[in-house]
């Protein structure tokens, strides 16, 4: 069903070689008509491939780059390539077919072709057919040619998608979906990601970019569709700006740097299978006695006198995700306590006997205490206080349900108030009040790291209305939720996981420029590192407020048996694919 709050939908071309498409091609069409938008043309390809004798096609072939060419066409193609026949799906479609002129590198269309583009009035055009356009086509529809570019164009310009980044080792790759311009990989920008790049596998971490971004156009159509106004059609957007990149040129990679790239991968492999099956994530939770805008916005890196971790209490799990309140004169901690015995998570309380003034030591620590154990997984217990109590809002994706609980008191018990969202599999939920609102942030289960989900309302109680603009952010460094938001100078900030490197790696603080019910953008100012020098110097991914103490956690490794146990049994049933 096409989104809320629409006006009108979008007429739009394709560029393709015919009926038959990638799947995530496909995909991508297939989304532009759930949503409503109407495809009115095809405009295909006309030129003949001249059939060439053996002997001719061998001597045409770029033996230079012969072995990226056969890997690529046999080793390395992902399913989101697979070849799809919409025969069927577009017919009664009006179809032109086109010569273009060929003048070097570009491609341009003839007078009369772009002549019979414009009659059909489309209002953008989608590029998934001819090469390096340029020349009148980019202005034959209103909105222009959108063309991907399956890299961070202003990194890596040219191609292979997704190839350069593993070789030089870049932990994340970018994508965009850009208007063309006369400029190579220089179009103006329409919606750009970042995700993970996936060293151990060139052909996984093509399928990720290609099925993430295959939302992008439907995404894009309904926030133009949603600004069309007035009675002719005028177009109310914000500004989009061109890409200023200056980088370097990429080409196919010569035989010598496919050798190169081989070993790298099964290099990256290894280790891949390292930290996949042996490497299992320990994490504990500790205080820090400053608040919280100082932790995030001070100048000081956190060193590791600054922190006071909780005593380990059992070495076949771990404490993480903090959040705490203050009650009875006594700070209240709670935060996930995982099992690998159980492979399951609850939440426990810690009580922390600390006054003002104190200096923590690890003897105010209480032994943690199962608060909130629903027969599911739950974590990140996202606690904030209203009207004077205090709620808690854990995660319990495998629910489907974001669930608000409530304390008791006396007796200090949370009990359930409101399902605040059904059939969502939320992700590090995370609610509070700002101008007027309250906004619920999360990830999806499926894209957990990447992908940033908005939802508002104006009470507590009331109906939680999607962000038009869902997914509002997609980075592997800086979407899912690490924490209280907070105002400092009346500046709003939301913590965010920066998982491009490892899960959990360090903490992104993100200032938040724009929050309406129609619009978001925020900008990282300022990483939170690992504490260097304690023992969970791997990784850090909660940032919570409770007064002027900051809660943190941090992570190592350490081998563990039935980490192994559990990691095997998911490779063998293939358990929890598909989630980035």
């Amino acid at each position: 069903m096409p989104l809320p709050g629409k006006t009108a939908p979008l007429r739009f071309a394709v560029m393709c070689n015919g009926t038959v498409f990638q799947r995530w091609q496909a995909d991508a069409l297939k989304e532009l008509k759930d949503q409503g938008h109407n495809l009115v043309l095809l405009i295909v390809d006309a030129r003949e491939v001249t059939a060439a004798s053996r002997v001719k096609r061998l001597l045409k072939k770029k033996w230079s780059t012969i072995l990226f060419t056969f890997l690529d066409n046999r080793i390395f193609k992902p399913a989101a390539k697979d070849a799809v026949d919409l025969q069927q799906e577009l017919t009664g479609i009006e179809m032109l077919e086109c010569l273009v002129q060929k003048r070097g590198y570009s491609e341009y269309f003839r007078d009369e072709e772009i002549e019979s583009i414009r009659r059909c009035r489309p209002d953008f055009i989608l590029r998934f057919g001819f090469n390096i356009l340029r020349g009148d086509i980019l202005t034959a529809a209103r909105f222009g040619v959108w063309s991907f570019h399956h890299d961070d164009e202003m990194s890596y310009r040219g191609g292979p998608p997704g190839f350069w980044e593993i070789f030089r080792g870049d932990p994340v790759n970018g994508a965009i979906l850009q208007r063309l311009t006369e400029k190579l990989d220089g179009g103006i920008i329409l919606k750009k990601g970042y995700l993970k790049t996936l060293f151990h596998s060139y052909r996984e971490n093509i399928h990720q970019l290609l099925s993430v971004s295959a939302s992008w156009p439907a995404q894009m159509a309904n926030e133009m569709s949603r600004n069309l106004t007035g009675s002719e059609g005028m177009v109310v957007l914000p500004a989009m700006p061109a890409s200023a990149t200056s980088a370097p040129l990429y080409k196919i990679p010569g035989n010598l740097q496919m050798l190169k790239f081989l070993l790298l991968l099964i290099r990256n492999r290894l280790r891949f299978y390292y930290h996949e099956m042996l490497a299992a994530e320990i994490w504990n939770v500790g205080l820090i006695m400053k608040p919280l805008h100082e932790v995030a916005l001070g100048t000081r890196i956190i060193g590791k006198d600054d922190v006071t971790w909780l005593p380990v209490v059992a070495h076949t799990g771990y404490l993480a995700d903090p959040a705490g309140f203050h009650a009875d004169g006594r700070l209240h901690v709670l935060a996930e306590d995982y099992s690998y015995a159980r492979q399951k998570a609850g939440i426990s309380e810690i009580i922390v006997e600390i006054a003002a003034g104190d200096i923590p030591s690890p003897g105010m620590f209480g032994n943690p205490v199962s608060i909130m154990d629903g027969g599911t997984h739950r974590s990140y217990p996202y606690v904030f206080e209203h009207q004077g109590r205090v709620y808690c809002l854990p995660e319990s994706y495998q629910s489907s349900q974001i669930t608000l609980f409530r304390r008791e008191d006396p007796g200090g018990r949370f009990v359930k108030e409101r399902v605040i969202l059904d059939g969502v599999r939320a992700v590090d939920p995370t609610l509070f009040f700002y101008n007027g609102w309250w906004w619920l942030f999360f990830t999806e289960r499926k894209y957990s790291n990447t992908h940033l989900y908005l939802y508002h309302s104006k009470d507590l109680t009331g109906e939680f209305a999607a962000h038009p603009l869902n997914p509002v952010k997609t980075d592997i460094r800086s979407a899912r939720p690490a924490g209280t938001p907070f105002v400092h100078e009346n500046v709003l900030y939301r913590p965010a996981q920066d998982c491009s490197a490892t899960y959990g790696g360090r903490v992104a603080i993100n200032r938040v420029l724009r929050l309406t019910p129609g619009e978001y953008y925020e900008e990282t100012v300022r990483f939170i590192e690992p504490v260097k020098g304690s023992p969970y110097d791997k990784g850090l991914h909660t940032l919570s407020a409770v007064g002027n103490v900051t809660l943190v956690d941090g992570k190592k490794y350490q081998l563990n048996r039935l980490f192994f146990s559990l990691q095997l049994r998911k490779k063998l049933t293939r358990k929890d694919r598909g989630n980035v």
